[in-house]
């Protein structure tokens, strides 16, 4: 996960060049997380800002319109949840997560052109994808 003033600015000029209002909540969000040095659950994020409990509805929005401008990824775990990760505009990438601890590495390997190609040829069309690999992580082995 990336940090500093500079990938700051970049995230803050992805939401100017949005549709996508920078109200004070947002940016307040925003800079908790480029605090994070790893993918975090949405209720850490809540704790991290120290928000009440019954505004956990306003993060999961601000990660939803987040992750629809480009500037997070949302990462599937086994359980139904989601881990969510602030990334460079419009990073695509995928991860190694550790299902016990929540640990994650990036896999920089994507073979979505290839597999698109082929679902088109079988009829399929409006595709997406996740891939994440999960496992123990040597701490938790």
């Amino acid at each position: 996960m990336k940090s500093g003033q500079q990938f700051l600015r970049r995230l803050l000029d992805c939401i100017e060049d949005s549709p996508l209002r920078l109200t004070r909540k947002r940016r307040g969000l925003l800079e908790v997380m480029t605090s994070f040095d790893r993918p975090f659950l949405a209720s850490e994020l809540l704790e991290k800002a120290r928000l009440p409990t019954g505004d956990l509805v306003t993060i999961y929005r601000t990660l939803e319109a987040f992750e629809g401008i480009g500037i997070v990824q949302r990462i599937p775990l086994e359980n139904g949840g989601h881990l969510f990760e602030l990334t460079e505009p419009h990073d695509h990438h995928h991860h190694f997560v550790c299902r016990q601890c929540y640990r994650t590495e990036r896999l920089d390997l994507c073979l979505a052109n290839d597999l698109e190609k082929r679902a088109r040829r079988l009829g399929f069309s409006d595709i997406t994808h996740t891939m994440e690999v999960y496992g123990l992580c040597a701490d938790c082995r």
